[in-house]
């Protein structure tokens, strides 16, 4: 445990907001990796894994266990005919980059979203009709003190969500790596796709620190246009307000605190149950 460093969670997340843990491990090879999460299942000792620490909010209390961050662990990627493997920290649009090289379609408008493989498929992650799960074939875990593989049939998954979400703090599955089956597709058309979209977010969504999107779609109706339509837009909270730009945004301007992205998280669930009857699920995992 030798990689152990005591800082506060909020540098660790892409919302910039979290208290103090009892220590952040930094991990830099699966094997380390592995040998962490053992030593603290052996002792009953609590601990949470994240990696890129999008679609994380943390509470500014102290909170009274482990944190093992995956984004120093060596990222791993290797192809056989048309599958890639990818090790869950490897981050989407560097996926995307391998694939292109090896003329294989499947990420190009995956590699819009600011994630990690791991992170992706335990969020359920998708956009523009495309989702992680697609041609997701296999994954590798660690859990109870042991590595196998799950075939995606096996998966318990849904839109924005899986069974890596029941992240509880003692003994929980984590993805270690992942297997894909891709398309052979002529590289111009893959990178056309893949500029065409990424121009799409760069115009839509705002830049700065945020979650990604708050809330999920629902039912087909995307829940950024029915904030839109409540006059969410630019509502704030201290340091945190919602985008002008896209109002299923939350940015955090340089101090805010979790009472503060919360109270505009309430007030975007309140503002949605009042104005259509319709209740909103989050695509943030809040951890109190």
């Amino acid at each position: 445990m030798k990689n152990k460093i005591y800082k506060k969670i909020s540098e660790f997340t892409s919302i910039g907001v979290g208290g103090e843990c009892r220590g952040i491990f930094l991990p830099e090879t699966t094997e380390k990796f592995i040998k962490i999460m053992q030593d603290f299942d052996k002792q009953s000792i609590p601990y949470k894994v994240i990696g890129n620490g999008t679609n994380l909010l943390f509470s500014d209390e102290f909170q009274d266990y482990f944190v093992i961050s995956t984004r120093k662990i060596a990222k791993k990627m290797s192809k056989r005919n048309n599958y890639v493997t990818f090790s869950s920290s490897v981050n989407l649009f560097d996926a995307y980059n391998f694939c292109l090289k090896n003329n294989l379609s499947g990420f190009e408008k995956l590699a819009s979203i600011p994630g990690n493989i791991g992170g992706a498929i335990a969020s359920g992650a998708s956009c523009y009709g495309v989702s992680i799960f697609d041609n997701l074939k296999n994954i590798s875990i660690y859990h109870n003190g042991e590595v196998r593989t799950v075939s995606i049939k096996q998966l318990k998954k849904s839109y924005h969500s899986s069974c890596f979400l029941e992240n509880t703090f003692i003994k929980p599955k984590i993805i270690l790596s992942a297997k894909f089956e891709l398309q052979v597709n002529n590289p111009c058309t893959i990178q056309k796709t893949y500029l065409n979209y990424i121009s799409k977010r760069i115009l839509t969504q705002p830049y700065g620190r945020s979650f990604g999107c708050v809330f999920k779609n629902i039912n087909g109706l995307s829940a950024g246009k029915l904030l839109d339509e409540c006059g969410l837009k630019g509502l704030q909270k201290n340091d945190a307000f919602i985008s002008d730009k896209h109002a299923n945004f939350i940015i955090n301007k340089s101090k805010a605190s979790f009472n503060d992205i919360y109270f505009l998280i309430q007030t975007m669930e309140n503002k949605i149950k009042e104005k259509y009857n319709i209740t909103l699920e989050k695509d943030v995992e809040i951890i109190k």
